[in-house]
């Protein structure tokens, strides 16, 4: 009987880790997503505007950047 109580609550321990872990991987993805579209973005408008675009990607997972976009 307690053997049964104890695997129902790692089973809903278990669960709740995965659930956690998809979260989080999903808000990863989507983060580097958007910073993807905004590093596009920035690179098109300094390009366009005759500019010399300065890029640097600190996390290759979530795609965090710095940029700065200097006239030639």
């Amino acid at each position: 009987m307690k053997i049964s109580i104890l695997k129902r609550h790692l089973e809903g321990v278990l669960w709740l880790v995965v659930i956690a872990l998809f979260a989080v991987s999903l808000m990863t993805l989507a983060n580097s997503y958007f910073n993807n579209k905004a590093i596009n973005l920035l690179l098109t408008g300094c390009y366009d505007n005759g500019g010399e675009a300065i890029l640097e990607i600190h996390n290759n997972v979530t795609s965090s950047y710095s940029f700065e976009c200097k006239p030639k």
